[in-house]
């Protein structure tokens, strides 16, 4: 057994007989990688070591000051949480961090012994685990969304019952109109106004809009990065994008993700050409798999030129009005309604960004993603984007078949750089 494994062992093995041990020890694990991260980066970049530690640092005081704690569907607006000094988390990035730290498989099994199906998205499962067996701190209370996530309705209303917290969830039509844009905004002032009842911290209306107008800075100078990425050579890794989902969905709106990709925009227009096949990559990334992990990391030959879990919060919007912005971000989402708005959406950006090739990763427990897999590999090489459909799961182990990914991943790969 490695270092990782055995700590992660350790974590789990602990959290069934003395969870508050389990979770120091988690702290610590994860405050030492910080400080790793930060005095031997490697090859990071600027923008990945500043990425790294936003959301490294994010889930350090989810597990250190557990009275700040929000808990959050990825998709949840949090620019209001931000201003209060609250601190976000989905369990989608929580549950990353346990299997990052190879600790996830106990809290997979006590979910599905305590009745929660194995079809469940294994992120939700992981989390559910957690929080069953005490290692997750109780939350001040729980906010989510109905966007994109079906698991979303079960899992949080189940937390709140568990946790006994508070709970509101924001409910988001499938029609992307100007009613519905209006009929989400005036969700959000009412969350603004419930989240004041569980504070006692009123809604700052100004410092709001400084916040939200930050938000839309952000985004639209990612846009900038997507469209001066085509054909330059920015190295990364899987873990990278997962991150970037982070730092674009519930710590969108900080000075940090701003500075982030602010960060990123510098290093992109300074990059050299290409080498290699540039891929759109679709759903959430497997990047525990070492054989894929070991194909992407830093590899000048291929490189993840843009991810739908990262660019799907570009929506132009006016910041004078904070919750019409935050409310279009939601209803306009490509994730939003039928599967084609998401497919003609990676068009868009395939052409923006000069894809080589799309990989649409078929994360078990994810209805959206494999339900529309068929669907968006015909119409994308209709359009002559070479597509492939990768099956596995991004947060448990137990899942297998990394041999058979990296096979097919590098036949893919083989397959672009000859045409």
């Amino acid at each position: 057994m490695n270092v990782i494994e055995t700590f992660g062992a350790k974590v789990g093995q602990l959290a069934q007989t003395d969870p508050e041990k389990a979770r120091r020890l988690l702290l610590l694990g994860f405050r030492a990688n910080g400080q790793k991260v930060r005095l031997f980066p490697g090859t990071r970049p600027r923008s990945g070591q500043l990425l790294f530690q936003q959301v490294n640092q994010s889930i350090i005081r989810c597990l250190a000051r557990p009275e700040q704690n929000v808990m959050v569907s990825l998709f949840t607006p949090c620019e209001m949480l931000l201003n209060q000094g609250l601190n976000p988390y989905s369990c989608e990035a929580f549950s990353s961090y346990l299997s990052g730290s190879m600790a996830e498989a106990p809290f997979l099994r006590r979910a599905e012994e305590e009745g929660i199906p194995t079809s469940l998205c294994s992120y939700h499962k992981v989390f559910i685990g957690a929080a069953q067996s005490g290692l997750m701190p109780r939350p001040r209370f729980i906010l989510s969304t109905s966007l994109a996530c079906d698991a979303n309705a079960l899992t949080f209303r189940y937390l709140s019952q568990l946790y006994d917290v508070p709970h509101f969830s924001l409910d988001v039509p499938y029609e992307q109109t100007e009613q519905a844009v209006d009929y989400v905004a005036g969700q959000l002032r009412r969350m603004g106004e419930w989240i004041q009842v569980q504070t006692g911290i009123p809604v700052d209306e100004a410092k709001l809009v400084q916040t939200v107008a930050r938000s839309q800075r952000t985004m639209a100078r990612y846009q900038q990065v997507l469209t001066n990425r085509a054909g330059k050579q920015i190295l990364g890794d899987l873990t990278d994008e997962l991150l970037r989902t982070a730092s674009l969905h519930f710590l969108l709106g900080s000075k940090e993700s701003e500075a982030m990709v602010d960060q990123l925009y510098r290093e992109v227009c300074s990059a050299p050409p290409a080498q290699g096949p540039q891929l759109l990559w679709l759903h959430t990334t497997p990047y525990w798999v070492p054989p894929l992990r070991a194909l992407f990391n830093r590899n000048p030959k291929v490189q993840i030129a843009a991810s739908d879990m990262s660019y799907e919060g570009i929506v132009e919007a006016d910041p004078n009005k904070p919750y019409d912005a935050m409310a279009r971000r939601l209803v306009f989402s490509p994730f939003n309604g039928p599967v084609n708005r998401r497919i003609q959406r990676a068009l868009e950006v395939a052409k923006q960004v000069n894809a080589d090739g799309a990989v649409w990763f078929c994360h078990w427990g994810c209805k959206h993603t494999l339900g529309g897999a068929q669907l968006a590999k015909k119409h994308f090489e209709a359009a002559g984007l070479p597509t492939l459909l990768l099956d596995g799961d991004s947060c448990d182990r137990g899942f297998g078949g990394e041999g058979q990914a990296a096979t097919r991943m590098e036949a893919f790969l083989e397959l672009l750089s000859a045409r």
